[in-house]
Formats: structure tokens, sequence, C-alpha cells
């Protein structure tokens, strides 16, 4: 019920403000006087002498338009190749137990793949102590990405002060 309150509230304000911005002819003053025609006797009911003509300008329908547009052209991305480098580090002694030698893999500045070429193995200790160290040294360097953030595996002192050694003249050839 609300609404048509509001719609018939809206049609009169609507209407209104037409009827101010240009009023029809009827609500004018008449410029000539309008003298008083005798009632004509008829059967057949007379038009209205006066056209009706809309103040409001009607849209004339124009045929449809195709759009089209130019494709704007895509910008391809310039495709780097990823360098990759494997690089030897120099060998280093780990005390009396062997010798170090590490490789890493250097993917656009960053070390991908760290190994150990040459690692203590002369003995079954030294062995046994590679085994448990070297994974221990990779995860470090690669978590590191320098020479300086190597902590070294615990109970192989001389095979990861020869690690570091070895990966710090890898990093230097890079």
């Amino acid at each position: 019920m609300k609404k048509k309150y509001l719609a018939i509230a809206g049609f009169a304000i609507g209407t209104g403000s037409v009827l101010i911005a240009s009023p029809p002819e009827f609500l004018s003053a008449p410029e000539t006087s309008i003298k008083p025609v005798a009632p004509v006797a008829s059967e057949t009911p007379v038009a209205s002498a006066t056209p009706v003509t809309s103040e409001t300008p009607v849209a004339t329908p124009t045929p449809s338009q195709t759009v089209t547009t130019t494709p704007v052209p895509t910008k391809t991305p310039v495709v780097v190749p990823v360098t990759s480098q494997t690089i030897n580090g120099a060998v280093y002694a780990a005390g009396k137990y062997g010798d170090v030698q590490v490789q890493i893999v250097i993917k656009s500045g960053v070390i991908t793949s760290a190994k150990a070429l040459i690692f203590p193995n002369a003995d079954s200790r030294s062995s046994s102590i590679s085994a448990t160290a070297i994974p221990i040294l990779i995860k470090q360097t690669l978590a590191a990405q320098s020479a300086t953030g190597i902590d070294g595996a615990t109970g192989a002192s001389y095979t990861s002060d020869a690690w570091i050694s070895s990966l710090q003249s890898a990093l230097a050839k890079a």
C-alpha cells in the first residue's frame, strides 16, 4: 500500500515539475477572445479540433549499431632464461681424517643444491661421521645461502670447517 502512495506522489511531483517547466497552452492566458459557438446537433461525436501535442520530444528509434573494438595487443613477458651454474669448491683437509670438496648449484643467484664430492671416509669411523654430518651441512648451506650462516655438525668439527672453506671458495667463483 505504501508503494502505491509513493508511486502516485512521484507521478504527481513529476507531472507538476513538467507543468511548471513548460506549461501547456490551456494554462496560459488566451491571446484572443473566444466566441461562444452554438451547439451542433449531431449523432456522431465530433473529434477535437485541436490536435494534442506533446512538449516532450519523442526519441526516434535508430537501427541497432554494431560496436567494434580494436583488440589491444597484449604484452608478452620477456622470458629470461634461468641460468644455472654448477660450481666446485676447492679441496680442503679435514685434519687427519681426509679431504672435503663441496659442489653447489646456483640458479638465479640462489643455491639450489649442495653436495660433497670428496668427504672423509678412510675408515669406518670417518665414514660414519661423514654420513651424519654431510646431510646436516647440506641443509644448513641451503638455509643460509652463504658460508657465514653455517653452524656445522656436532661431532664433526674438522669436516664442518673444511666444508665451510670449500663452500667459500665455490661462492667466490660464482
